[in-house]
């Protein structure tokens, strides 16, 4: 499993498989899952990170 935070974006991505990319499906609370050619989870982005993480959850953001 690979993780990055771009701090600059604000988002926060976990790729949980190296599956060839296929297609993204954005949810409308600002995730976006990314899909495999097989139609498994490939990874998934959390756009505005910042606001989701809050609190002591926000120690998510700041270990990537």
């Amino acid at each position: 499993m690979v993780e990055w935070y771009d701090k600059e974006e604000d988002i926060l991505n976990i790729e949980i498989n190296s599956g060839e990319y296929w297609k993204s499906i954005e949810l409308p609370n600002g995730v976006v899952i990314d899909l495999d050619k097989n139609g498994k989870i490939k990874a998934i982005e959390i756009l505005k990170a910042s606001k989701v993480f809050l609190g002591d959850a926000k120690k998510v953001i700041e270990v990537v």
